[in-house]
C-alpha cells in the first residue's frame, strides 16, 4: 500500500511545480544575501519588540547548518514568505513560515577530508538574485548551482563546475551577486595546500573568472573562508576580501617565510572584473602564528570619516581603514579579545545604522565599539555571552542586537539593548549555533549545528494564517489503503477515506513526516508551535482518526513506517517494532529487531516485516559502494549485500512491491567523469539477484 502513497506524492510534485513556476515571476524582496546587503551590515531597520517574541516552530533537517538562513517576500505568491536553508550533508531547503519543507534537493556530501566538520556539503551562505528567481549555491564538489526559488529545480546549462581540486579547497564563505555576476573566495581544508581565490561567475554567460591570492610559488594559501565571503562598496564600485594566511613553500621558505606573501592575511580591493585595486597587510600582524582576517569585511559610513571598512582578525583585534586609502592602512585597532587555540576569535562584524556603532561577539563577549570624529574606535560596552567557545555572528534589528550564545549548560537565542548593552531576552535553542540570525517582518529565522532550523515571531504573528500548499514530498503523504491516506499540507494534517477524493482537516500543525496505519490510527512528527521551546519536534499518535491526540516520546529518531497495521521505526542502524499499535493506556513501547552499523536512511514495509536500507555514511565517513539492506520478515532478520557500483556512492532510498525491491543511489563524483550520478539496484525476487544500472 505504500506504493499508492508514493504515486499520488508524484502526482504531488507536478502540480506543486506547476503552481510554483509562476509564482517564482513575482518581484523578490527579503533577506536575498549573507548580512542582509553586499556592504555586510548585518542589520535591518525591522525592530522586534523582545517582549513579544515568542519561539514558533522547529524544523528538522539533514546535516548541520553552517551558512545563514535567506528569506524570499513574495513566494510561492503575493503575501508568502520562503526561508532557505543549507546543510553539511549538502541538503538545500525551502521552508515556509512555520517551518513546513515546500521543497528539498540534494546536491551530495564529500567525505570528511579533514576533522572540522564531519562531511561537506554546502558550507558558505547562498545568494539569492531576483532578477533570475534563483538561488545561487556552491557545494563541496565545486560547483555554483542555479536552483529555481519556486521549485529547486537546476536552471537550464547550470551547474558550472568552478575548480576540479575539491578535495583541497572550499567555498567557506558567502556568495554575493554584483551586477549580474556572482563572487565568492575559496579557502582550504585544514590549512592543506591550495591556492586561495576570488572567483566570478557570469550569470548570462556561466563565464568563469579568478584572482589568486598566493600563487604556488610563493606557497599558495590566502584562502578567504570568513562567514562573509566578499563585500561590496556600492560607493566605490568595489569588491573588498579578507585574506588568511599564506603557506610554506616555492620562494615562501626558511629565513624568508612570511605569512604575508602574495596577498595573505592581507585586506584586498578588487575591481567587479577581479583587477586589483588596492591591498594592505597590517604592519602590527607580524608572528607567524596563522593570523587570518576572519569574517568578511563589513563597508559602513561615518559623518566624519566617510566610507570605512572593518575586518577581525585571530589576534583580537578590530582593524578599521578608510575604503578609499587601504593602502595607506588601518585608521585604527582595538583589541576585543585575547584568543586562544581552544577559545579562537572566529565571528562575523555587524554594524547599526541607527546606533552608528560596529557590534562583535568574541568567544565570550558580545562587544560594542564606537567610531569618533577623530576616526578613532574605541569599546563603548562588552556584556559577557557563553564560555569561552564559539558563539554565533551577532545582527542587529532596530535597537536590538540578537545573536546566538553557546554554553555547557545549553545555548540560547539573546537580545541585547544595542544602545547600553542590557540583556532583554533570553530563549532556548535547540543546538549551538554558529550562524546570525535573519530578521524579516514579524520573525526571526536560525540555523543549528545540530541539525535544524529554529523560528520566533512576534506573538501577533503567530496566528497569521499560512497557506494550504502541499509539497510532493513523500513523508508528508502516507496511504493505510487504497482509501484511507494522510497528508502534511501547510496548514495542517488533512485526511481522505475516499481514495483522495475528498480531505477534511483532522490536526491544525503541519507535520514533517507522517504515518496512517489503519483506518482509525497513525502517528505524526510535528515541530509547528507544539513545544513550548519551541526547539524540538513533538510525536502525536490517535487511534480515533484525530480525534484525540497523545504525546509519546518513543519513536522519537530518524523516521518511522506503516507495516502490516503497525509501527515501525529506526534510530542510527537500529529498527524497532511497536511492543502493541495502537497504544493505548501504557504508551508506546519499542522492541529492537535488528540492527547493522550504520544509519538506516529508509525503509518500506514487505509481507510479515520491513526491509530497511542502511548507509554506511556516518559522521562524514564511509561510502555505500554495495548497499546493505535489512530484511525482516516475522522472525527472520536477513542482512542483503548487493552488487558493488564504483565511484563515491551514497545510498538514498529503498522501494518494496514484493518480491520486487529497489534501492536508489548517487555517485556523487560521476559528473568528475562525465557521467550521470544515478545508480539503481532492482531485485525481482525477494533480494536473492540483483541486476546494477547506471544513468
Amino acid at each position: 500500500m505504500r506504493r499508492v502513497a508514493r504515486v499520488l506524492s508524484g502526482a504531488a510534485i507536478v502540480l506543486l511545480l506547476a503552481g510554483a513556476g509562476r509564482a517564482s515571476e513575482q518581484p523578490v524582496g527579503g533577506w536575498l544575501v549573507y548580512g542582509n546587503d553586499p556592504a555586510r551590515s548585518s542589520a535591518t531597520a525591522v525592530s522586534l519588540s523582545t517582549h513579544s517574541v515568542r519561539p514558533a516552530w522547529y524544523a528538522p533537517v539533514a546535516g548541520r547548518i553552517s551558512s545563514q538562513a535567506l528569506v524570499a517576500d513574495g513566494l510561492p505568491a503575493a503575501g508568502r514568505r520562503t526561508v532557505y536553508a543549507a546543510t553539511s550533508k549538502g541538503v538545500v531547503y525551502a521552508l515556509s513560515e512555520n517551518g513546513y519543507v515546500r521543497w528539498r534537493v540534494e546536491l551530495g556530501q564529500l567525505e570528511r577530508v579533514c576533522g572540522q566538520i564531519d562531511g561537506y556539503g554546502v558550507t558558505g551562505t547562498p545568494a539569492i538574485d531576483p532578477a533570475t528567481s534563483a538561488l545561487y549555491v556552491v557545494d563541496a564538489f565545486g560547483r555554483l548551482h542555479a536552483l529555481d526559488l519556486a521549485t529547486g529545480i537546476e536552471r537550464p546549462g547550470w551547474p558550472v563546475v568552478l575548480y576540479r581540486d575539491f578535495r583541497r579547497e572550499l567555498v567557506w564563505g558567502a556568495l554575493t551577486i554584483v551586477g549580474g555576476a556572482v563572487y565568492f573566495g575559496t579557502g582550504s581544508y585544514c590549512d592543506h595546500p591550495m591556492e586561495g581565490k576570488v572567483m566570478r561567475v557570469d550569470i548570462a554567460t556561466r563565464a568563469v573568472s579568478q584572482w589568486t591570492v598566493v600563487p604556488r610559488r610563493l606557497g599558495g594559501g590566502g584562502g578567504v573562508w570568513g562567514w562573509g565571503g566578499v563585500s561590496y562598496s556600492p560607493a566605490r564600485g568595489s569588491l573588498f576580501v579578507a585574506t588568511g594566511n599564506a603557506f610554506r613553500g616555492g620562494a615562501n621558505t626558511g629565513r624568508r617565510f612570511r605569512e604575508s606573501a602574495g596577498y595573505g592575511e592581507h585586506l584586498v580591493e578588487l575591481g567587479p572584473d577581479l583587477s586589483l585595486r588596492a591591498s594592505n597587510h597590517p604592519s602590527r600582524i607580524r608572528a607567524s602564528l596563522d593570523l587570518d582576517f576572519v569574517g568578511s569585511p563589513v563597508l559602513f559610513r561615518h559623518r566624519s570619516c566617510g566610507e570605512l571598512v572593518g575586518v577581525l582578525n585571530k589576534d583580537g583585534f578590530l582593524y578599521v581603514w578608510r575604503s578609499a586609502r587601504i593602502v595607506r592602512g588601518p585608521l585604527f585597532a582595538v583589541r576585543l579579545a585575547r584568543p586562544t587555540l581552544a577559545s579562537p576569535l572566529l565571528s562575523q562584524l555587524a554594524y547599526s545604522p541607527l546606533t552608528g556603532a560596529l557590534y562583535a561577539a568574541t568567544p565570550t563577549r558580545l562587544v560594542r565599539i564606537d567610531v569618533d570624529r577623530r576616526c578613532r574606535g574605541h569599546v563603548k560596552w562588552s556584556r559577557p555571552v557563553g564560555i569561552g567557545v564559539l558563539n554565533g555572528s551577532p545582527t542587529v534589528a532596530g535597537t536590538t542586537v540578537w545573536l546566538a550564545g553557546n554554553a555547557t549548560d545549553g545555548s540560547a537565542l539573546l537580545g541585547f539593548d544595542a544602545r547600553m548593552g542590557a540583556k532583554r531576552f533570553r530563549a532556548r535553542l535547540a543546538g549551538p549555533s554558529v550562524v546570525a540570525p535573519t530578521i524579516v517582518g514579524q520573525r526571526l529565522y536560525l540555523g543549528t549545528y545540530t541539525g535544524g532550523v529554529q523560528g520566533f515571531a512576534l506573538a501577533s504573528a503567530l496566528s497569521r494564517p499560512v497557506g494550504n500548499g502541499e509539497s510532493g514530498l513523500p513523508e508528508h503523504r502516507s496511504f493505510a489503503d487504497e482509501l484511507h491516506g494522510w497528508a502534511s499540507r501547510e496548514d495542517g494534517v488533512y485526511a481522505t477515506d475516499d481514495g483522495g477524493r475528498s480531505w477534511s482537516r483532522i490536526y491544525p500543525r503541519s507535520a514533517n513526516r507522517l504515518v496512517r496505519t489503519s483506518a482509525r490510527a497513525g502517528i505524526v512528527s510535528t515541530g509547528d508551535r507544539v513545544s513550548a521551546c519551541g526547539c524540538r519536534t513533538v510525536r502525536l499518535w490517535t487511534d480515533d482518526d484525530g480525534a484525540r491526540w497523545h504525546r509519546t516520546g518513543e519513536a522519537a529518531a530518524n523516521g518511522f513506517v506503516a507495516v502490516s497495521g503497525t509501527l515501525w521505526w529506526w534510530r542510527g542502524g537500529r529498527l524497532y517494532r511497536a511492543v502493541a499499535w495502537p497504544p493505548g493506556r501504557g504508551g508506546l513501547h519499542g522492541r529492537h529487531v535488528a540492527h547493522l552499523p550504520g544509519a538506516i536512511v529508509d525503509a518500506d514495509p514487505v509481507p510479515g516485516g520491513a526491509v530497511a536500507l542502511v548507509s554506511r555514511r556516518v559522521g562524514g565517513v564511509g561510502l555505500d559502494n554495495s548497499p546493505r539492506l535489512l530484511l525482516v520478515q516475522g522472525r527472520r532478520v536477513r542482512v542483503l549485500r548487493l552488487p558493488h557500483a564504483g565511484g563515491d556512492v551514497l545510498a538514498r532510498s529503498v522501494d518494496a512491491a514484493w518480491p520486487t525491491l529497489t534501492v536508489h543511489g548517487f555517485d556523487v563524483t560521476a559528473f568528475t567523469r562525465d557521467e550521470e550520478g544515478t545508480i539503481t539496484w532492482r531485485s525481482l525476487d525477494g533480494g536473492r539477484t540483483w541486476a546494477v544500472e547506471r544513468e
